[in-house]
């Protein structure tokens, strides 16, 4: 509905090494897919379009790319994965955007890391679709380090339309958290925000 294109990228590795000066606390970045529907105006990640030569901004969220072969790669890459180093999910694009609905490539990598033991895994997503995977969350969560954040810049429906057009409504990511609170996970509130106002409200609510 939104002259979105969905094209299959081939690629040759899922977990991708974190090199950065800022101090992250994780070390390995998947995001299974290079695009985001979010439309998100303040997104950092739009210039990595420009390395598949697509430099109009407003590409990197009609123009969605989904990685092939996701979960058959993260089995053969773990053991790349050394005691106490975290994987985060969803570093640049949202790992539960609409297309996730119809491919769930998050669901098939949820799945492989519920096979696994002793690892540090975060989650950052704007959407309650995320819900739709607590099986396999609270699978992971059980022999695994998982912590959630669910990012919401603003309790302000009319504002989160404007930073965030596509996102899902703040009163369903906030109800999004107290579902997999009251599933026992660990999950907490990113906020991001232009105004102090804004991030006081999202403190003093959670």
């Amino acid at each position: 509905g939104h002259l979105v294109q969905f094209r299959s990228l081939p690629v040759r590795s899922l977990l991708n090494r974190v090199a950065s000066r800022r101090g992250l606390r994780f070390a390995w970045a998947i995001n299974p897919y290079r695009g985001c529907e979010f439309a998100c105006r303040y997104c950092y990640a739009r210039y990595t379009h420009e390395f598949m030569e697509l430099r109009d901004p407003a590409d990197f969220e009609r123009k969605i790319f989904a990685k092939d072969n996701a979960a058959w790669l993260l089995r053969q890459e773990l053991r790349q994965v050394r005691p106490g180093e975290e994987i985060a999910i969803g570093t640049a694009t949202d790992p539960y955007q609409p297309i996730e609905r119809r491919l769930r490539i998050t669901q098939s990598i949820l799945a492989v890391l519920a096979a696994q033991r002793g690892l540090t895994i975060g989650i950052v997503t704007k959407s309650g679709l995320i819900a739709r995977d607590l099986r396999y969350l609270c699978e992971i969560a059980h022999s695994n380090e998982l912590t959630i954040l669910m990012t919401i810049t603003t309790p302000d429906a009319a504002l989160a339309r404007l930073l965030e057009p596509r996102a899902p409504r703040p009163d369903i990511r906030f109800a999004t958290v107290r579902r997999l609170r009251e599933a026992g996970l660990r999950v907490g509130v990113m906020c991001r925000s232009e105004e102090r106002r804004v991030g006081k409200e999202c403190r003093s609510r959670w």
